[in-house]
């Protein structure tokens, strides 16, 4: 059920901060299972201070590792265990003295390699970070690095550790290979709630960052959001309140507008929005990485957040684009952030404002319901493979621009060319839809400005909000909103042809060119199910060459 924040009263208001605060379940849920479920996914709210006594384990086995010659960390994981590591390393990077952190959390056979040329394992120190310790990204990179450090160095497992939940699976293979060392995370806390607590504070202090100094701005905004500070004055309320309201009301497109310092803030910022609400064709759609434009530009169902840093020249800051949104009478929420380590309440912050946002909006906060389906299609795709020998998957060629594609049936009634495909998509999108771009590609700054370009044009001639997300990385950060969520959106999945074989995973039996091919069909396979219109762009072996044909047929299809 759809709560207004706006019907409560005050006292109703402070009662449902009270049942927050106490774990209550029922806030999310009125079935008994999923309360059973839910009240094991609360640990978030009291992690501070347990992580506050385990500060100076963490500075000793840091000390450990410097003092071990280790240069170079490589930390593999997906979703809520890789991408606050990955905001860290983005915003901080290593202190001097510390080793360089590279967050791995992709099957993309290009970026794996970029790991192998430089063959310094005796100074190379792995972190294998999975809850459940199940995931199949971490478990492939697993399997294809053990090999090549156990050639490298007398003693492979000290060049391992892991954090996981007690009784997983990577317990018993870290315990079985001889691990450095196994962190074991408390189990009450879901992947993208788990910023604060093993997950995101091990990386951190491996980089030098002030354990100490981060726990007291998450304190500090614990402190703020307690049940002891009225609600009007309570700053993870009046955020909740302000996304549960608008979510509310299918005001559903979060632009998170940030000061270029702590930008990448917003990659960690959007997994935990769009897990969390996308489900039962509801959810928060977070907008990152948007160029800014005119506000007449932006339709109805947008909403803002600045996360303004004080550090940051006026001149360099947004603070002219936000006046002019104000001006306009669209929905903006400011928050000041004294420096970067103002982040670490921000975790906090944003974890309590979408856990009572998703209350309003009558969904549950911690499941991730159709996640599991692309997964169960890749799984399908892969086992097809290993049988015949090759990928299920025929594409059509377009006469004029000879970029092979394949849309699924929503949009494919006939044979039809790449331009005409593309108008149907948008005819039937409305404007206050979006446009999700899914490049299984590597992380390369080509990608990511071609693909800008795209957005840009698109918010420009459609009026449409448009996101990015790099394949398999949204599977677990976005991949919920996306099928799970609003209805009225739209996608595009890149991938492209193998330019050679790769090497083969052990006990995989495909490499992670055919793990990642898999997964983009799989996706594609999940969106069709859940009734979104889906093209399916499958590039030649120089990708770049082709993402840039692709936007111009794009940019001719969307102007006629």
């Amino acid at each position: 059920m759809i709560i207004r924040p706006t019907s409560l009263s005050d006292e109703e208001k402070q009662d449902t901060l009270r049942r927050f605060w106490q774990k209550d379940p029922s806030l999310w849920s009125s079935d008994p299972d999923v309360q059973k479920s839910i009240k094991n996914r609360l640990g978030w709210l009291d992690i501070v201070p347990k992580m506050r006594a385990k500060v100076q384990e963490l500075k000793n086995f840091t000390d450990e590792i410097v003092e071990g010659g280790i240069t170079r960390v490589i930390l593999m994981g997906m979703g809520g265990s890789s991408l606050c590591p990955l905001v860290l390393g983005k915003i901080f990077g290593p202190q001097e003295g510390f080793p360089d952190l590279v967050v791995l959390d992709t099957t993309d056979p290009e970026e794996i390699e970029k790991i192998t040329p430089m063959n310094n394992w005796r100074n190379t120190l792995f972190i294998f970070a999975s809850k459940s310790g199940t995931t199949i990204e971490p478990n492939a990179m697993f399997k294809y690095f053990w090999p090549l450090v156990q050639k490298g160095v007398d003693d492979p497992g000290h060049h391992f550790i892991a954090i996981t939940d007690p009784g997983s699976p990577l317990e018993t293979l870290a315990k079985e290979k001889g691990f450095l060392k196994v962190f074991l995370n408390p189990p009450d806390i879901g992947g993208r709630y788990s910023a604060l607590s093993y997950f995101g504070l091990v990386p951190a202090a491996l980089l030098g960052l002030d354990l100490d100094k981060m726990l007291d701005r998450a304190e500090e905004m614990i402190k703020n959001c307690s049940p002891d500070v009225p609600w009007s004055e309570n700053p993870g309320c009046i955020l909740g309140e302000y996304l549960g309201e608008f979510g509310a009301q299918s005001r559903d497109k979060l632009s998170i507008l940030a000061d270029e310092p702590v930008k990448d803030f917003g990659l960690w910022l959007e997994q935990l929005i769009a897990e969390s609400s996308g489900k039962d064709t509801r959810g928060i759609v977070p907008i990152i990485g948007e160029s800014t434009g005119i506000p007449g530009f932006y339709g109805v169902e947008r909403i803002f957040v600045y996360l303004r840093l004080k550090e940051t020249p006026k001149e360099e800051s947004l603070d002219a684009f936000v006046r002019e949104l104000i001006e306009a009478e669209l929905p903006v929420h400011v928050i000041k952030l004294d420096d970067p380590y103002s982040l670490a309440g921000q975790f906090f912050l944003w974890e309590m404002a979408t856990a009572l946002a998703c209350h309003f909006m009558g969904v549950n906060a911690f499941d991730e319901p159709d996640v599991r389906l692309a997964k169960e299609k890749t799984s399908e795709v892969l086992s097809v493979y290993k049988k015949e020998g090759k990928m299920p998957i025929e594409f059509w060629i377009d006469p004029q621009s000879q970029i092979n594609f394949r849309p699924n049936k929503l949009l494919s009634p006939s044979m039809k060319g790449l331009a005409r495909t593309i108008r149907d998509l948008f005819a039937i999108l409305p404007s206050w839809g979006y446009v999700g771009f899914l490049p299984y590609l590597p992380y390369e700054k080509h990608v990511e400005e071609t693909i800008g370009q795209m957005r840009h044009l698109i918010r420009q001639e459609r009026g449409c909000a448009t996101t990015l997300g790099f394949g398999p990385r949204y599977l677990h950060s976005t991949g919920q909103i996306h099928k799970g969520g609003p209805i009225s959106a739209a996608f595009f999945i890149f991938t492209r042809r193998k330019k050679r074989d790769f090497p083969v995973i052990p006990d995989f039996d495909v490499s992670f060119w055919h793990i990642q091919f898999a997964q983009a069909v799989g996706d594609f396979e999940a969106l069709s199910s859940s009734g979104k219109r889906v093209i399916h762009v499958h590039l030649p072996a120089d990708f770049e060459l082709g993402l840039t044909s692709f936007s111009k047929v794009l940019s001719r299809a969307i102007r006629l």
